[in-house]
């Protein structure tokens, strides 16, 4: 045994260093040193040189992967079988995402540049300062100072924000605080008294997949215009998950506070549930979808822990607006949403509806178009999904009821991705992801609209 140079791998950490230095990927310093020694080593047997060879490629990728931005291989294998929906189109799509031709190219001459000089530089001693620059580079990152992203209204901006810290939260880790924000939030809960007493009113709640503040700024739409027709927008309201089921079952549990993400697929007491408490004080309650709610067991997540019936869903009189991420057809917001209302006749009851769109969803391609990609569609799903929602607000003011519309969208759609995610991407629930424009809107003969409070 002894040491030598690297050879062809010295390519592979040239390439490391120039990804890391554009920020598309970090680099775990003494993992990377330790690989770079393991290679180092020499063997004289034939047989040990090519174990390590095996080894040094089955190394390397994964190296190169925990390096890499993307999910933890863990979380990849959960949804194994989430990602075998994905249709062909939808994987280059997002392939198209992670690798730009920038990069192809850029590294393609940097592969070239290697080949022709390899015999008058020495790589193995251009590696090792290689080394050297990450340790700077890694060094000015952490010692310069924190820039905290600070969500707002009309878009994310980086600014020192000072914050005020109490000495007892500085002596408690960011664990011990986020338990003392659980059981400050399990003594919250909203108390429905026993029977109806005041003038009858529905209530309608919107619950909209891939709406975000920040996703609505890419596209260049300010939320107080998109909802200058509704009395209230909550700017600032925070989604607290970034995928479909936990944001659904937390919204159905409004009737308390907030839990960890782990205590949403427990039971929990029926008063925690929002429509529970609405049909006891009298509601007809209902659920509408307008996709079939099979990805993620998204009606199996509904029905066991938010407390919802849900009905046989029939699209047969419908035709498919739009085709999901899978292929699955998606019907039309204004169909779905005119269809409940003729189905609820002329009876006096108060009626709550819980409905659920994915018409933003990531990868969604409009049917009877070509295939477009999420950003460029996106704006035109996002306008035709609130021309729905006015067509159905008409409808609602000419039955002259009073009602309560409520918009709450799910998480947002990461159109622009950042650093850590690609676009698309949700794992973290970053600022830009739960930062979602909450709405509400009063209806009926009697009101009348004042302008928009935020």
């Amino acid at each position: 045994m002894r040491l030598s140079g690297l050879g062809i791998w010295n390519l592979y950490f040239l390439v490391k260093f120039v990804l890391y230095s554009r920020g598309d990927i970090s680099f775990d310093l003494f993992a990377n040193l330790a690989f770079f020694a393991f290679l180092a080593i020499s063997f004289q047997h034939v047989w040990l040189s090519r174990i390590k060879h095996a080894m040094s490629v089955l190394i390397g990728a994964a190296l190169l992967y925990h390096d890499s931005w993307l999910p933890p291989i863990s979380r990849l294998t959960k949804q194994a079988g989430n990602v075998q929906d994905f249709s062909i189109g939808y994987f280059f799509e997002i392939t198209a995402r992670v690798v730009s031709l920038d990069m192809i190219f850029a590294l393609f001459a940097l592969v070239v540049f290697y080949w022709f000089t390899v015999k008058w530089l020495r790589y193995t001693s251009i590696s090792i300062i290689g080394f050297l620059y990450a340790f700077w580079l890694g060094g000015v990152v952490t010692s310069g100072e924190v820039i905290t992203q600070v969500a707002s209204n009309s878009q994310t901006t980086k600014k020192q924000v000072p914050v005020l810290v109490s000495d007892t939260a500085k002596q408690k880790t960011p664990d011990q605080q986020l338990q003392d924000f659980y059981q400050q939030q399990n003594l919250l809960q909203s108390q429905f008294p026993d029977v109806f007493n005041g003038q009858p009113f529905d209530v309608v709640v919107l619950n909209i997949c891939s709406l975000a503040t920040a996703d609505l700024n890419a596209i260049g739409v300010e939320p107080r215009n998109l909802f200058a027709d509704f009395d209230i927008l909550f700017s600032q309201f925070n989604s607290a998950t970034s995928y479909s089921g936990p944001a659904a079952i937390r919204l159905l549990r409004a009737s308390c506070g907030q839990t960890s993400q782990e205590q949403l697929f427990k039971p929990v007491d029926e008063q925690c549930q929002l429509f529970s408490n609405l049909a006891e004080l009298g509601y007809k309650t209902s659920v509408a979808l307008n996709h079939d709610g099979h990805f993620d067991d998204f009606i199996g997540l509904i029905r066991q822990y938010g407390g919802v019936s849900v009905p046989k869903l029939d699209f047969s009189k419908f035709s498919a607006a739009q085709y999901g991420f899978d292929g699955k057809p998606i019907y039309s917001d204004a169909d779905i949403l005119t269809n409940w209302l003729k189905k609820q006749g002329s009876s006096q009851q108060p009626r709550a509806l819980y409905y659920n769109t994915i018409s933003l969803h990531d990868g969604n391609q409009l049917a009877g178009r070509e295939r477009m990609n999420s950003f460029e569609s996106y704006p035109l799903r996002q306008q035709r999904l609130f021309n729905d929602i006015d067509k159905f607000i008409t409808e609602l003011k000419a039955q002259g009821r009073n009602v309560m519309l409520v918009v709450v969208p799910e998480h947002g759609a990461a159109l622009q991705g950042d650093k850590l995610q690609f676009s698309g991407l949700r794992e973290i629930p970053s600022p830009s992801i739960v930062s979602v424009p909450t709405a509400v809107k009063f209806i009926g003969p009697d009101i009348k609209h004042d302008g928009l409070n935020v």
